[in-house]
């Protein structure tokens, strides 16, 4: 699995972001990890749990990711809907960022038909991800 400081310093690298001074979580003051969700909050790309919470050594889920890569390569937010027999499960928060990265294909649902939004994204699948993100940002 991947963390959420991990995958915001693979968005910051990955989409050459560059350091910027931003928001500091009460939880990010300290950690190995702050100047990329500093910039990542400066961007917009992210705005953590609360004003004070980030979570950054908590395990990224795949809703979470699929809202911070769509907003990271600014892709057009897409009308349709999720269609997964799990679309129930999805965050109200997360509906649109979601169906997005399902429509420009940067994310699939398992083989039995479902997207396990809330399941932890593992460091393949983030990458895989990514590089999507990235191709679709071209």
């Amino acid at each position: 699995n991947i963390t959420r400081a991990e995958f915001v310093t693979v968005i910051v690298k990955a989409f050459q972001l560059g350091e910027h001074e931003g928001k500091t979580f009460a939880d990010t003051q300290t950690h190995w990890a702050k100047g990329a969700i500093a910039t990542v909050a400066a961007a917009g790309i992210v705005a953590g749990y609360s004003d004070n919470s980030f979570g950054p050594d908590d395990f990224i889920t795949r809703e979470q990711m699929a809202a911070i890569v769509v907003r990271a390569a600014n892709l057009a937010a897409t009308d349709k809907s999720v269609n997964f027999p799990d679309s129930a499960d999805i965050s109200d928060w997360a509906g649109t960022a979601l169906a997005t990265a399902t429509a420009k294909g940067l994310i699939n649902g398992y083989e039995d038909g479902t997207v396990k939004p809330k399941v932890n994204t593992t460091r393949a699948q983030a990458v895989a991800v990514i590089l999507r993100a990235l191709q679709a940002k071209k």
